[in-house]
C-alpha cells in the first residue's frame, strides 16, 4: 500500500463518504447498535442531501482518506463554542492502525484552530472507539442522552485539551 493520503472534498464526494459508511457502519457497530436499526439510521445520517447540508448550511468540512485509487475513511468536523467537534471519524477495518484516525484529528484541528480544544460525541458502548479517543489524549467530559430518529441513545462527549 501506498501512503495514505487525507484530502479535503466537497459536495461532488459525498457519495464516496456513504459508500464508505455503508461498508463501515455493520462492521464498526455490531454488537453496539441492533443490526435492524443499523440501515435506517444510514439512510438518515447519510443522505446524500442530509451531507451537502452539512457542508453548505452547518459548515462542516470533511476528508476522504485514500491510498492505491481506494477510499479507506472519512473523516467531518466543524468548529463550536470554542472547539473544533470531530463529527464523524470512520476508517474501514483493514485501515485501523495506519495512523489515519490520529491523522485525521491533526487535519481537522490544523484547519479550524490548532490551538482550540477538540471534542466529539462517541457511543458509551463502542469501547473500541473510546479506547483509541483516550489513547490520542481524550478524556470524558460527560454523558449524555442523543436522539437520531426515532432512536434514543447514550453517548460520551469526550475532550482533548488545546
Amino acid at each position: 500500500m501506498t501512503e495514505p493520503t487525507i484530502t479535503p472534498i466537497d459536495q461532488r464526494d459525498l457519495p464516496r463518504v456513504a459508500d464508505l459508511a455503508y461498508r463501515i457502519w455493520p462492521e464498526a457497530f455490531a454488537g453496539i447498535l441492533p443490526a435492524d436499526r443499523i440501515p435506517g439510521m444510514l439512510a438518515e445520517i447519510y443522505d446524500l442531501r442530509t451531507l451537502a447540508a452539512d457542508i453548505s448550511e452547518r459548515h462542516h468540512h470533511y476528508w476522504l482518506a485514500t491510498a492505491n485509487g481506494r477510499d479507506l475513511g472519512f473523516a467531518s468536523a466543524y468548529r463550536a463554542d470554542g472547539r473544533v467537534w470531530i463529527k464523524k471519524l470512520y476508517l474501514l477495518a483493514e485501515a485501523r492502525g495506519l495512523g489515519l484516525g490520529k491523522a485525521m484529528i491533526a487535519v481537522a484541528r490544523a484547519h479550524f484552530g490548532p490551538d482550540l480544544p477538540v471534542a466529539l460525541y462517541v457511543n458509551d458502548g463502542n469501547a473500541p472507539a473510546i479506547a483509541f479517543y483516550r489513547s490520542q489524549g481524550f478524556e470524558i467530559e460527560k454523558h449524555v442522552p442523543v436522539q437520531m430518529g426515532p432512536y434514543r441513545f447514550t453517548d460520551y462527549v469526550m475532550l482533548k485539551p488545546a
